[in-house]
């Protein structure tokens, strides 16, 4: 559970990504091979603190590359004894590649190789912080945009070595992204596919577990199932830095432990511009704007194809109404000065045609006999 917050990359290029995640689990309780719920013997309890770093980086579009590093401090507790371990206990480096982008659909392929730097032998007193296997993990995830919202799916293989049992990893969940915080939940779970080495003699495995992690089969159980769930809240601090809170418990399972987990995740990048869906902007709704009804009013309508012009009414001059007078003082008669025709008219001359009306021939009548 404590890389549970890897489901959401970034792809851009030449971009940077640091995390630094805590995650607590404790456990008084088993599933046992037929599935049921039953308690640790009276008293007895594990709880491990996990602590991992982790940078990645994207040297190209789609393609990203990353390590880590991972602390375990874990204890056990029975009638007998309390063991505490805490050690650097796994070496981690990956890479993931963006092999499906479209608007509706991203998927990407992870693969990566755990190295475990505790090895357990049956005569250890040491209570297990890890698996101590190498494993090679190979992860497919999708993520659907529903804007804002994102539900996702995954599924993968991961083989161990000393003769754990291969997994079948998958994971289920869905993330709503508000103006400031997120919110998620998914479901994170492994079955066996391939079985263990120890199938037949899983008492060598049960007896080591009962010694020295006080019954808890959190490591070391043959043949494990198990699906657990996780909650988390996620808030943002610029574009760039976030705060994930998480938590969840135990749903099912067989041949593992049965324990409830909380931690949280700092992460910090920089470089690149931000794509997809590992924090993309969000998309603003354009706000239309709007315009007032003009208020419906009479208007005569002028375009009948006739010059309008020549109905305009003219106005003369100011010069037309100085009066001139002579030395005397007495006005002078001046003949008024003819306005000058609007700027239509210049273009157009009329020329008139006297009509002549003939004239009747009269006719003489006839003197009467």
């Amino acid at each position: 559970m404590v890389q549970a917050d890897e489901i959401f990359k970034s792809f851009a290029a030449e971009r940077f990504e640091t995390y630094f995640s805590t995650n607590y689990y404790k456990t008084q309780a088993n599933y046992s091979s037929q599935g049921t719920q039953t308690s640790l013997p009276s008293g007895n309890s594990f709880n491990i603190l996990d602590i991992n770093m982790k940078g990645r980086y994207v040297p190209a579009a789609d393609f990203g590359i990353y390590g880590a590093l991972n602390i375990g401090s874990s204890e056990s507790a029975d009638s007998l004894a309390t063991r505490r371990n805490s050690t650097l206990n796994n070496i981690t480096f990956g890479v993931d590649d963006l092999f499906y982008k479209g608007d509706l659909i991203s998927s990407y392929l992870d693969l990566s190789f755990g190295h475990s730097l505790d090895k357990y032998k049956a005569d250890s007193d040491s209570v297990m912080n890890n698996d101590g296997a190498e494993e090679f993990k190979a992860k497919v995830t999708t993520i659907f945009d529903l804007d804002a919202i994102y539900p996702f799916a995954q599924g993968g293989l991961n083989y161990r070595t000393e003769g754990l049992s291969t997994l079948l990893t998958y994971a289920g969940g869905i993330e709503v992204r508000f103006i400031q915080a997120t919110v998620g939940a998914g479901l994170y779970g492994y079955l066996t596919l391939k079985e263990d080495s120890k199938t037949n003699t899983a008492y060598e495995r049960d007896t080591f577990t009962n010694r020295v992690n006080a019954g808890s089969k959190t490591f070391n159980g043959v043949n494990p199932n198990n699906l657990d769930s996780d909650f988390y809240v996620k808030f943002e601090f610029g574009p760039d830095i976030n705060l994930k809170v998480n938590a969840g418990t135990s749903i099912m399972g067989s041949n593992s432990a049965s324990g409830s987990h909380i931690g949280g995740t700092l992460a910090w990048a920089f470089g690149g511009l931000q794509r997809n869906y590992s924090r993309p902007a969000r998309r603003a709704t354009p706000v239309k704007e709007k315009v007032a009804n003009p208020t419906p009013h009479f208007q005569e309508d002028t375009d009948d194809g006739v010059n309008q012009d020549y109905f305009k009414t003219v106005k003369p001059s100011k010069d037309n109404y100085i009066q001139q007078v002579d030395e005397g003082g007495k006005p002078v008669k001046v003949a008024p000065v003819k306005p000058s025709p609007p700027e239509s008219e210049k273009d157009y001359k009329i020329k008139l045609k006297k009509l002549k009306k003939k004239k009747k021939k009269k006719v003489m009548s006839e003197p009467a006999n």
